[in-house]
Protein backbone atom coordinates (compact mmCIF):
# COMPACT_ATOMS: atom_id res chain seq x y z
CA UNK A 1 0.00 0.00 0.00
CA UNK A 2 3.02 2.33 0.24
CA UNK A 3 3.19 2.87 -3.52
CA UNK A 4 -0.52 3.76 -4.03
CA UNK A 5 -0.38 6.18 -1.09
CA UNK A 6 2.78 7.81 -2.43
CA UNK A 7 1.31 8.08 -5.93
CA UNK A 8 -1.90 9.55 -4.55
CA UNK A 9 0.07 12.22 -2.69
CA UNK A 10 2.06 13.08 -5.83
CA UNK A 11 -1.16 13.20 -7.85
CA UNK A 12 -2.82 15.57 -5.38
CA UNK A 13 0.24 17.83 -5.50
CA UNK A 14 0.10 17.76 -9.30
CA UNK A 15 -3.60 18.70 -9.30
CA UNK A 16 -2.98 21.58 -6.89
CA UNK A 17 -0.13 22.79 -9.10
CA UNK A 18 -2.36 22.66 -12.17
CA UNK A 19 -5.25 24.40 -10.39
CA UNK A 20 -3.04 27.29 -9.27
CA UNK A 21 -1.76 27.64 -12.82
CA UNK A 22 -5.31 27.47 -14.15
CA UNK A 23 -6.44 30.36 -11.96
CA UNK A 24 -3.40 32.44 -12.86
CA UNK A 25 -3.71 31.55 -16.54
CA UNK A 26 -7.34 32.62 -16.72
CA UNK A 27 -6.59 35.92 -15.02
CA UNK A 28 -3.74 36.40 -17.48
CA UNK A 29 -5.76 35.69 -20.62
CA UNK A 30 -8.42 38.17 -19.48
CA UNK A 31 -5.77 40.90 -19.73
CA UNK A 32 -4.38 39.81 -23.09
CA UNK A 33 -5.61 41.53 -26.23
CA UNK A 34 -3.22 40.33 -28.93
CA UNK A 35 -3.76 36.99 -30.66
CA UNK A 36 -0.14 35.83 -30.39
CA UNK A 37 -0.15 36.10 -26.60
CA UNK A 38 -3.52 34.37 -26.33
CA UNK A 39 -2.32 31.53 -28.58
CA UNK A 40 0.73 31.13 -26.34
CA UNK A 41 -1.59 30.80 -23.32
CA UNK A 42 -3.63 28.12 -25.10
CA UNK A 43 -0.43 26.19 -25.86
CA UNK A 44 0.69 26.56 -22.25
CA UNK A 45 -2.58 25.05 -21.04
CA UNK A 46 -2.09 22.05 -23.36
CA UNK A 47 1.48 21.53 -22.14
CA UNK A 48 0.45 21.79 -18.48
CA UNK A 49 -2.34 19.25 -19.02
CA UNK A 50 0.24 16.83 -20.40
CA UNK A 51 2.56 17.42 -17.45
CA UNK A 52 -0.10 17.55 -14.73
CA UNK A 53 -2.51 14.86 -15.94
CA UNK A 54 -1.08 12.56 -18.61
CA UNK A 55 2.48 12.11 -17.35
CA UNK A 56 1.59 11.21 -13.73
CA UNK A 57 -1.15 8.84 -14.92
CA UNK A 58 1.00 6.93 -17.41
CA UNK A 59 4.02 6.73 -15.11
CA UNK A 60 1.84 5.84 -12.13
CA UNK A 61 0.01 3.07 -13.98
CA UNK A 62 3.35 1.71 -15.16
CA UNK A 63 4.76 1.70 -11.61
CA UNK A 64 1.63 -0.08 -10.36
CA UNK A 65 1.89 -2.62 -13.18
CA UNK A 66 -1.60 -1.55 -14.26
CA UNK A 67 -1.16 -0.23 -17.78
CA UNK A 68 -3.84 -2.72 -18.80
CA UNK A 69 -6.32 -0.35 -17.11
CA UNK A 70 -6.03 1.85 -20.18
CA UNK A 71 -8.09 -0.70 -22.12
CA UNK A 72 -9.76 -2.74 -19.37
CA UNK A 73 -11.84 -1.34 -16.51
CA UNK A 74 -10.06 -2.05 -13.19
CA UNK A 75 -11.84 -4.66 -11.03
CA UNK A 76 -11.64 -2.16 -8.15
CA UNK A 77 -14.56 -0.36 -9.85
CA UNK A 78 -16.82 -3.44 -10.05
CA UNK A 79 -18.85 -2.67 -6.91
CA UNK A 80 -20.04 0.58 -8.46
CA UNK A 81 -20.44 -0.79 -11.98
CA UNK A 82 -22.89 -3.46 -10.83
CA UNK A 83 -25.33 -0.71 -9.80
CA UNK A 84 -25.32 0.89 -13.26
CA UNK A 85 -26.78 -0.30 -16.58
CA UNK A 86 -24.24 -2.03 -18.79
CA UNK A 87 -23.66 -1.18 -22.45
CA UNK A 88 -20.58 -3.32 -22.95
CA UNK A 89 -22.34 -5.46 -25.53
CA UNK A 90 -22.33 -2.60 -28.03
CA UNK A 91 -20.03 -2.99 -31.02
CA UNK A 92 -17.54 -0.26 -31.82
CA UNK A 93 -19.57 0.64 -34.93
CA UNK A 94 -22.68 1.19 -32.80
CA UNK A 95 -20.74 3.27 -30.29
CA UNK A 96 -19.21 5.40 -33.02
CA UNK A 97 -22.66 5.80 -34.57
CA UNK A 98 -24.03 7.01 -31.25
CA UNK A 99 -21.20 9.53 -30.89
CA UNK A 100 -21.51 10.71 -34.49
CA UNK A 101 -25.28 11.09 -34.23
CA UNK A 102 -25.01 13.09 -31.01
CA UNK A 103 -22.33 15.34 -32.46
CA UNK A 104 -24.29 15.93 -35.69
CA UNK A 105 -27.46 16.66 -33.73
CA UNK A 106 -25.60 19.19 -31.58
CA UNK A 107 -24.17 20.90 -34.67
CA UNK A 108 -27.58 21.16 -36.32
CA UNK A 109 -29.28 22.50 -33.19
CA UNK A 110 -26.46 24.98 -32.62
CA UNK A 111 -26.58 26.20 -36.23
CA UNK A 112 -30.34 26.70 -36.10
CA UNK A 113 -30.22 28.60 -32.81
CA UNK A 114 -27.33 30.74 -33.99
CA UNK A 115 -29.40 31.99 -36.93
CA UNK A 116 -32.14 33.28 -34.66
CA UNK A 117 -32.20 36.56 -32.80
CA UNK A 118 -32.31 34.79 -29.47
CA UNK A 119 -28.97 33.09 -30.12
CA UNK A 120 -27.90 34.16 -26.63
CA UNK A 121 -29.33 30.83 -25.49
CA UNK A 122 -26.03 29.47 -26.76
CA UNK A 123 -24.10 31.22 -23.98
CA UNK A 124 -21.93 28.86 -22.00
CA UNK A 125 -22.46 28.13 -18.34
CA UNK A 126 -19.80 29.56 -16.07
CA UNK A 127 -17.26 32.35 -16.34
CA UNK A 128 -15.45 31.33 -19.53
CA UNK A 129 -15.99 34.39 -21.71
CA UNK A 130 -12.35 35.47 -21.76
CA UNK A 131 -11.29 31.96 -22.79
CA UNK A 132 -13.42 31.92 -25.95
CA UNK A 133 -11.49 32.40 -29.22
CA UNK A 134 -12.04 35.63 -31.13
CA UNK A 135 -10.71 34.75 -34.60
CA UNK A 136 -9.67 31.85 -36.85
CA UNK A 137 -6.17 31.56 -35.40
CA UNK A 138 -7.45 31.34 -31.85
CA UNK A 139 -10.18 28.88 -32.88
CA UNK A 140 -7.51 26.44 -34.10
CA UNK A 141 -5.73 26.63 -30.75
CA UNK A 142 -9.00 26.29 -28.83
CA UNK A 143 -9.82 23.16 -30.84
CA UNK A 144 -6.45 21.62 -29.95
CA UNK A 145 -6.97 22.53 -26.30
CA UNK A 146 -10.45 20.95 -26.32
CA UNK A 147 -9.13 17.66 -27.67
CA UNK A 148 -6.20 17.69 -25.25
CA UNK A 149 -8.58 18.32 -22.34
CA UNK A 150 -10.81 15.44 -23.39
CA UNK A 151 -7.91 12.98 -23.42
CA UNK A 152 -5.89 14.23 -20.45
CA UNK A 153 -8.73 14.96 -18.02
CA UNK A 154 -10.56 11.70 -18.65
CA UNK A 155 -7.33 9.77 -18.16
CA UNK A 156 -6.71 11.58 -14.88
CA UNK A 157 -10.20 11.91 -13.39
CA UNK A 158 -12.01 8.87 -14.73
CA UNK A 159 -9.19 6.34 -14.42
CA UNK A 160 -6.01 7.20 -12.56
CA UNK A 161 -7.28 9.27 -9.61
CA UNK A 162 -10.25 6.97 -8.85
CA UNK A 163 -7.99 3.92 -9.15
CA UNK A 164 -5.55 5.35 -6.61
CA UNK A 165 -8.33 6.33 -4.20
CA UNK A 166 -9.94 2.90 -4.60
CA UNK A 167 -6.64 1.18 -3.85
CA UNK A 168 -6.12 3.33 -0.76
CA UNK A 169 -9.71 3.41 0.55
CA UNK A 170 -10.99 0.07 -0.73
CA UNK A 171 -14.17 1.75 -2.00
CA UNK A 172 -15.17 2.50 -5.60
CA UNK A 173 -17.90 4.83 -4.28
CA UNK A 174 -15.38 6.95 -2.38
CA UNK A 175 -13.02 6.81 -5.36
CA UNK A 176 -15.45 8.27 -7.87
CA UNK A 177 -16.94 10.68 -5.34
CA UNK A 178 -13.48 12.14 -4.77
CA UNK A 179 -12.64 12.14 -8.48
CA UNK A 180 -15.87 13.88 -9.54
CA UNK A 181 -15.49 16.49 -6.77
CA UNK A 182 -11.86 17.09 -7.75
CA UNK A 183 -12.85 17.46 -11.39
CA UNK A 184 -15.36 20.15 -10.47
CA UNK A 185 -12.85 21.91 -8.22
CA UNK A 186 -10.35 22.07 -11.08
CA UNK A 187 -12.73 24.48 -12.80
CA UNK A 188 -12.80 27.07 -10.02
CA UNK A 189 -11.80 29.74 -12.51
CA UNK A 190 -15.28 29.38 -14.05
CA UNK A 191 -17.02 30.50 -10.87
CA UNK A 192 -19.72 28.70 -8.86
CA UNK A 193 -21.97 27.97 -11.85
CA UNK A 194 -19.03 26.55 -13.79
CA UNK A 195 -17.95 24.33 -10.90
CA UNK A 196 -21.48 22.94 -10.52
CA UNK A 197 -21.83 22.36 -14.27
CA UNK A 198 -18.45 20.65 -14.64
CA UNK A 199 -19.10 18.50 -11.57
CA UNK A 200 -22.29 17.25 -13.23
CA UNK A 201 -20.41 16.67 -16.48
CA UNK A 202 -17.76 14.76 -14.54
CA UNK A 203 -20.43 12.54 -13.01
CA UNK A 204 -21.90 11.94 -16.48
CA UNK A 205 -18.51 11.04 -17.96
CA UNK A 206 -17.85 8.67 -15.05
CA UNK A 207 -21.19 6.97 -15.72
CA UNK A 208 -20.40 6.66 -19.43
CA UNK A 209 -17.03 5.09 -18.65
CA UNK A 210 -18.37 2.68 -16.06
CA UNK A 211 -21.41 1.65 -18.11
CA UNK A 212 -19.57 1.09 -21.38
CA UNK A 213 -16.15 0.05 -20.09
CA UNK A 214 -14.64 2.34 -22.76
CA UNK A 215 -12.38 5.15 -21.54
CA UNK A 216 -11.90 6.35 -25.11
CA UNK A 217 -15.64 6.97 -25.42
CA UNK A 218 -15.61 9.26 -22.39
CA UNK A 219 -12.60 11.04 -23.91
CA UNK A 220 -14.42 11.60 -27.21
CA UNK A 221 -17.60 12.83 -25.54
CA UNK A 222 -15.62 15.17 -23.28
CA UNK A 223 -13.74 16.58 -26.26
CA UNK A 224 -17.02 17.10 -28.15
CA UNK A 225 -18.50 19.02 -25.22
CA UNK A 226 -15.45 21.29 -25.09
CA UNK A 227 -15.39 21.69 -28.88
CA UNK A 228 -19.03 22.73 -28.75
CA UNK A 229 -18.32 25.43 -26.15
CA UNK A 230 -14.90 26.64 -27.30
CA UNK A 231 -15.09 26.17 -31.08
CA UNK A 232 -18.60 25.68 -32.46
CA UNK A 233 -20.34 28.46 -30.56
CA UNK A 234 -17.67 31.11 -31.23
CA UNK A 235 -17.66 30.08 -34.91
CA UNK A 236 -21.45 30.39 -35.17
CA UNK A 237 -21.39 33.81 -33.56
CA UNK A 238 -18.79 35.36 -35.86
CA UNK A 239 -15.30 34.42 -34.64
CA UNK A 240 -14.56 32.40 -37.81
CA UNK A 241 -15.02 35.50 -39.98
CA UNK A 242 -12.47 37.49 -37.96
CA UNK A 243 -8.93 37.35 -39.30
Amino acid sequence: MILPNALLLVTIMSLVWFLKGDLLGYRRIKRLSDTASREKTYRLWIAKAAIGFVLPAVIGLALLGRLDALVTVPPEFDALRTLLPSFEGYSRVELLGMIGGSALGGLIIGAVLATRRNWRILKTIGNVGSLLPRNRQEIAHAAAMSIAAGVSEELAFRLFLPLLVALVSGSAFVAFGVAVAAFGAMHLYQGRAGVIATTLVGALMAAVYLMTGELWLAMVLHALIDLNSLVLRPMLTGAWRAA
